[in-house]
């Protein structure tokens, strides 16, 4: 399989260029177009994952469709196009056996390769952080795909190295970062007025993947509950 990001960066499209036997496994609704050799097939859940019901409920919990669309290759030199939701960038990030990110809610657009996607409880840091009680963990060794925001921008974290970044505009970040909810100063006062309130702070070593716009910040009862269905 190959594939390419087009039209970048801000009406970005993902060409995906299959041989026969290749799946991808997306997003519903994520579809540009394909070529008449694919079939298109939904499902509860992700494949391999247990029971089909309990994987769609943990994917509603992580933010995601409680379905996943999976394209299959029937013969060679076959294209799919997926297209993000939203106005921005598509990152691609390689993943390796050693190594897993973390996925910030509605940002997962597709997978390909040996890709393990798993819902990982993210505490009440995480609603507070707008990014849901539970965090999508992708691991293995093949590539996912999120959509953001604008541009993408990585910062490479060196051991111990601190960065602090608003809620909003965190896409990703390598399993072996940490990070904390502050206030974005040590005045609450100050925070408050700010518009900040509070922020996150990352901590190498790894990489922090976000993007350059932020979506509007999201009534904080309305959020909890939307998360916890």
């Amino acid at each position: 399989m190959e594939y390419a990001v087009l039209h970048g960066p801000v009406f970005s499209v993902l060409e995906i260029r299959m041989n026969q036997g290749d799946l991808v496994m997306a997003q519903p609704d994520s579809m540009l177009s394909m070529t008449s050799g694919l079939q298109l097939s939904a499902s509860v859940g992700r494949r391999g994952k247990g029971n089909a019901w309990l994987s769609g409920a943990r994917n509603l919990l992580g933010g995601e469709s409680m379905f996943t669309a999976e394209f299959l290759a029937k013969r060679d030199e076959q294209v799919l196009t997926l297209a993000p939701s939203v106005q921005g960038d598509i990152l691609a990030i390689p993943l390796s056996d050693q190594s897993g990110v973390f996925i910030t809610r509605g940002s997962y657009l597709a997978n390909i390769g040996e890709c393990k996607l798993q819902i990982k409880y993210g505490g009440m840091k995480g609603v507070m952080s707008k990014k849901g009680l539970f965090l999508l963990h992708a691991s293995g060794s093949g590539t996912v795909f999120c959509q953001t925001y604008g541009a993408i921008i990585v910062k490479e974290l060196a051991e111990g190295e601190k960065f602090f970044l608003d809620n909003r505009f965190a896409v990703a970040f390598s399993d072996t970062v940490t990070y904390q909810l502050v206030k974005a100063t040590d005045s609450v006062r100050d925070s408050i007025m700010s518009g900040e309130g509070l922020i996150n702070r990352y901590t190498g070593p790894g990489r922090v993947y976000y993007q350059t716009r932020g979506k509007a910040p999201i009534n904080f009862l309305g959020y909890l509950f939307s998360s916890s269905i």
